[in-house]
């Protein structure tokens, strides 16, 4: 009987070839491209979330001045519209701040609006705000608050109606007016 031997051909690997190593790079960093750019989505949307609180508690701060003064809210035409324009360097003339202040309920008005106007523009980047009162909607005011969103990709229409000035992101805040 014959024996046939089989001479057994080891093929040692000792290591990737460059082109896995090359490949498996390619992979590892479209994975870090693709994370990195997750990233980046999530901090911008947080911006955004945090300037539409932002807005929304300077509205709630105004609502609530509003609603505190309703001797100068529920007037016609209501002594708290005003317009998209900013507020003054310089503040109201008598002053209202302070535990002395003597001020007449227009006078109160024009001061909260002011301060309002103020903190908007400190607060949301390019931030700007107005009152508007309406006609049909009786004892309402209507508080708009915009800022600059340039990250937002599709940013949704405000309602034409509240006049919010190009490029800007808008809130509204309806406020009914107490009659006093």
């Amino acid at each position: 009987m014959k024996r046939f031997c089989f001479r057994r051909v080891q093929q040692v690997q000792r290591g990737f070839s460059m082109i896995e190593a090359l490949v498996a790079l390619l992979v590892l960093s479209l994975g870090l491209l693709a994370l990195a750019g997750f990233q980046v989505r999530v901090l911008v949307d947080s911006v955004g979330a945090s300037n539409q609180n932002l807005a929304m508690q300077l509205a709630g701060d105004m609502a609530d001045r509003i609603r505190a003064n309703p001797a100068a809210a529920a007037t016609t035409p209501s002594k708290y519209v005003t317009d998209w324009s900013a507020a003054a360097a310089s503040g109201p003339k008598p002053s209202c701040e302070g535990a002395r202040a003597a001020c007449n309920a227009a006078e109160l008005a024009a001061h909260d609006i002011w301060g309002w106007k103020r903190a908007v523009a400190a607060a949301l980047p390019g931030g700007v705000a107005d009152v508007k009162a309406s006609a049909t909607a009786g004892g309402m005011l209507f508080l708009h608050v915009a800022w600059d969103e340039p990250a937002v990709l599709d940013p949704i229409a405000p309602d034409p109606d509240w006049q919010c000035p190009t490029g800007k992101a808008c809130l509204e805040v309806a406020v009914a007016v107490p009659q006093p």
